[in-house]
Formats: structure tokens, sequence, C-alpha cells
């Protein structure tokens, strides 16, 4: 008995020191996964929270843009609040901030932002050097807003310091001033600008551009692109484009021209031109385009006074590819010698651009001469809709080769191509003509129509052959005196006018 109550003893011992063991393992598993949590805290620490301005704002890594438009801000960021930005980490190349409401610029804080647009506030004060941090600005846009030349200087551009250029922005090529308050500038207002291309002052009323003005343009030697466009401009000063010798695009719609700009005659890079929405007169005599060989788009169009394109008007631009003359609805003549010029190397043959796209749309067109253009079937675009074509004779090779040419080109073209004269063809379609393969009706320089004539000499000749033998009958019977026709001797005349007379008569 005593051995077993030892055992028994025994047997609960050792069950006590299982159990206790067990407890330990299991405090140890606790203490362990205790443990183990903050080794996995540092994972969450790596995703860095959002910053406030990401939070309000549009971060977009992907595309590298922060966007902040249409928050009605009132005002910028101040230092701090720019700080998040930077410190977040997000690269920010373009840099947008339009329809805020914002009146004042200060001083921005480094960003390597490329693009910053700013347009549409109501900016009207800018922090002197306030763009000095920005050294990787390419694109400046501060159009829309409430600039007035007292508020644009020379000292809100200045850049860092450097020993070739006067504390230059380097990097910044395109600046848009479009419609603000301006109607002149510093003349120094580019002078930190050494590599500057495109400038648009769109929308600011000058009228005229005065001598500082004039100096401030021209001072951009490197300018390509500039934009005059809606500013009531009466006219160009002469030697505006002198300087800027890589001017390629020029923008002069919506002013006040009545005459092709004899500044046009120094730009000698200029590739593409609009002068639509002026009230030019006649392109004819000493009002015609100068010289401008690399021209290869020009628009000419809603101009409302223009009647006629006179001999030679475009003849000086050789290498012109694309001209939009539409929706002129006073334009009644286009000469026939309007591109041609007399060969370089042959004086006595003629010289054409190689034109590649015409748009004659919406005008008051009634007759397109065939010799306007050499090589009508080397266009890839023609656009004759909506004239009052005359369907005559002078027309009729538009029928014949001109219409199949639009037709293979741009068949969208064909639509509203319609008579308007002679009468008896108003409101025919010639596209109709042609498939019809119709021959037109043509008038002789008095105003004639000789297909008219037709019926008329036609009648004429049958009348004249049975009218010589009716001639010759009548003839006869007089001779033969029939029918009381025949002749008559002296006697029969005697007593036509003799009167018998009775015996009371007194002699």
């Amino acid at each position: 008995m005593k051995i077993l109550r030892n055992v028994l003893i025994l047997v609960v011992c050792l069950g006590l020191v299982l159990a206790a063991d067990e407890k330990q393992n299991s405090n140890d598993k606790k203490e362990n996964a205790s443990t183990e949590k903050p080794t996995e805290a540092p994972a969450k620490d790596d995703k860095k929270e959002p910053n406030a301005l990401c939070s309000s704002c549009t971060c977009d890594a992907a595309k590298r843009t922060f966007n902040c438009s249409s928050m009605k801000l009132y005002k910028l960021f101040n230092m701090t609040e720019w700080s998040t930005l930077n410190s977040s980490g997000v690269a920010t190349e373009i840099m947008l901030l339009v329809h805020n409401g914002i009146s004042e610029i200060p001083v921005l804080p480094k960003f390597d932002v490329k693009v910053l647009d700013l347009s549409h506030n109501n900016i009207s004060a800018i922090a002197k050097r306030a763009f000095i941090e920005l050294d990787k600005l390419e694109s400046l846009d501060l159009s829309y807003n409430l600039l007035t030349a007292k508020a644009l200087k020379p000292e809100i551009f200045e850049g860092k310091f450097s020993s070739d250029e006067y504390e230059p922005m380097l990097a910044m090529k395109t600046l848009r001033l479009a419609y603000n308050q301006l109607h002149v500038l510093d003349s120094d207002l580019f002078e930190h600008f050494p590599n500057l291309e495109t400038l648009s002052l769109e929308g600011n009323i000058f009228k005229v551009i005065d001598h500082q003005t004039e100096i401030a343009l021209s001072s951009i030697h490197t300018l390509k692109s500039l934009d005059l466009s809606y500013m009531e401009l009466l006219q160009l000063p002469e030697f505006i484009f002198k300087a800027p010798q890589d001017l390629a695009y020029l923008n002069l719609t919506g002013n006040l021209l009545t005459t092709v700009p004899e500044a046009l005659r120094f730009t000698e890079k200029l590739k593409w031109l609009s002068l639509d929405e002026n009230p030019l007169q006649d392109i004819d005599g000493q009002n015609v385009f100068p010289t401008i060989r690399t021209l290869e788009y020009l628009s000419m169009s809603y101009i409302h006074p223009l009647r006629v394109i006179g001999r030679g008007a475009f003849s000086k631009l050789e290498n012109l590819k694309e001209l939009h003359l539409c929706n002129n609805a006073q334009l009644t003549y286009l000469h026939g010698e309007a591109f041609s010029r007399p060969d370089a190397d042959n004086p006595d043959r003629k010289d054409w651009p190689r034109l590649k796209q015409l748009y004659l749309h919406n005008n008051n067109l009634s007759v397109l001469e065939s010799q306007l253009l050499a090589r009508w079937d080397d266009m890839n675009l023609i656009d004759l809709r909506n004239n009052p074509w005359n369907c005559d004779c002078e027309n009729q090779w538009i029928i014949e080769a001109l219409l199949p040419i639009v037709e293979k080109a741009t068949p969208a073209a064909l639509n509203n191509i319609v008579c308007a004269s002679p009468k008896q063809m108003a409101g025919q379609s010639m596209v109709d003509l042609e498939r019809k393969h119709s021959v037109l009706r043509c008038k002789d320089k008095y105003g004639n129509n000789p297909a008219n004539d037709g019926a008329l000499l036609i009648g004429l000749l049958i009348g004249i052959l049975a009218g010589i033998p009716l001639t010759a009958a009548t003839i006869l019977i007089y001779k033969r005196g029939c029918f009381g026709w025949g002749r008559r001797s002296p006697a029969d005349y005697s007593r036509a006018f003799y009167s018998r007379t009775t015996n009371g008569d007194d002699f």
C-alpha cells in the first residue's frame, strides 16, 4: 500500500510538472507574438502618409502633375504648406493652379516644375523674383488675369546669377500673357529670357505698338512664335520683325489692319500666318504680299471688305502649300494670275507655287480661271462649296477637269457646288452636270448667249432660202402684170390724172 501511494504521488507530481511546462510554453508564445508585432510596424512606415496638399488637390505621380484647379484658393499656399509637397517625394513637373481667384503671386519655393499654369485667376500683383527658385521652368501661363504694365516689371522674372547672362531664367521658352489689361510693355520686360521662343499677347487692347513695346518685342532674338491676335492693332511698325530672325508662326487675327503689313518683308523664316478678321481692302496693285519664300500656310478668312484678289497677290509666296480664302462675303474676283510669277530661269515662262490645299468656300465667286494654278491634279484638297457659280463656258473646265479631282481627293467637298446663273441653270448641282456630261451654255464678252442664238440663226437661214423663190415669183408676176401688178404705159399714167369736163364748165 505504501508503494502504491508513492506511485500515485509521483504521477500527480509529474502531471503538475507537465502542466507547468505547457503553461510556460503558452506564455512564451504570447511573448514571442508580442515581440514580433513591432517588427511589422516598419512595413507601415514605408508608406508615407499623404501630405495636406495631395489630400485636397490631385497628385498624379505617373504624369508628374500637381493639379489644384478650381479649388477657390484665393491665395497660394504658404511656405510650410509648400514644403509638405516637397517632403512627400511626389515628383512635380506640371503644376496647374487654374480658376482659383488668386490675386497675388509671392516668391515660390524650389520645385522641379517645368510647366506652371496660373491662368484664369485675378492676379494683379507679382512679387519681385517670384520665380527665381523655379530654375527648370519652361512654360509660364499668366493668361486671363488682371495684369497691367505697371504690375508687369522685368524684376519679376529675375533668375539666378550667371556669368554669361543677366540673371537669366535659362529654361524659359514659353510665356503667355493673353487677355490681361496690358496696353504697353516695359522695354526691358524680356531681358531675363535669353531663350524665349513663344510669346502670346492675345486679347490685350494695344491699338498701337509704341516705341518701347517695339523695343521689348525686338529684343527677343530667339522668338519663333508670336500671337498678336485681337489687339485692335491699326498697323505694325515697319521693323518690328527685323530682330527675331527665326520667327516662324505669326497670328494677326482679329485686328484692324487694312493693308498687308510692310513689316512682313522682314519675316525671312515665317511658315504660318493668319490675317483672319481684319478689314483688309483689295489685295491688288501695291497692296500685295511681299517676298516670303518660306511661308507654307496663309489664312485670309472672315474679311468683310475684301472684294478682289488681283494679279500677283500671292506670286511672291513661292512655297505656299495651304491657303484659306473663305467666308469672305464680298469676294467676287480672283485673278487668274494671282499666284503665277515669271520663271527665274526663263522670264518668258511662268511658275506657280505647289499648292496642296485650297479653301475657297463661302465666298461670292462666280468664275474660277483654270490658269490660276498649274497642277490642280497634284492637290489633295480643293473646297469650292457655297459660291454663286456661273455655269457658262468659262467654268466648263470645272465640270470636265476639276470636279473629278475634287471627287478623288475629298469627296465630301462636292456638296453645295451649285449654279447660280444663268437663270435656266440656277440651282443645278455642278456635280450632276459633270455626271451627265452636260455642256454649259456660254456667254460672250458682251453678255450674249450664243447657244440661245442658234435657233434664231437657223430660222433666219430657212427664211432666206424660202424667200428666194418667193421673191422670184413676185418679180415674175409683177413683170407680167398679173392681178393688176404689171407694167403700165405712159398713157396709163396720163389717164390716171385725166378728168372729163362737162358742157357747163367755163374755160
